[in-house]
């Protein structure tokens, strides 16, 4: 016994609009990916001032890097917990937190509050 599809109109607009919104979001990664969004730079006085912080406060700089690579590239802030940064370094709250003050009093980070807490 041989089997046949029968395809109505409506079925062929409801794939044609599948395939064509599939398309458009091939077409919109394409565009994401040109842009480079997973990229970040570092100019040379930057790099100058990344050695200068590992050698003065290894830790501290370890943090101020891991938020520079998940820096949100639209707004050139990140959002995170210092308990959670603390566990993603395996050290305290605390020291997180002196980090951030060190960070801070060399001029390379700014805390903004962020739903009554400070980020």
């Amino acid at each position: 016994m041989q089997t046949q599809n029968v395809v109505t109109d409506k079925e062929r607009e409801i794939r044609k609009r599948d395939l064509e919104d599939k398309d458009r979001k091939n077409a919109s990664e394409r565009r994401q990916e040109q842009k480079n969004q997973n990229f970040t730079q570092v100019y040379p006085l930057g790099w100058k001032r990344l050695r200068e912080l590992f050698r003065k406060n290894p830790g501290a700089a370890e943090l101020y890097s891991m938020l520079a690579e998940n820096i949100d590239g639209s707004c050139g802030a990140v959002v995170a917990d210092q308990t959670h940064l603390a566990s993603l370094l395996g050290v305290g709250r605390q020291t997180i937190s002196r980090y951030v003050k060190w960070l801070e009093e060399q001029g390379v980070l700014v805390k903004i509050p962020v739903a009554g807490k400070v980020c």
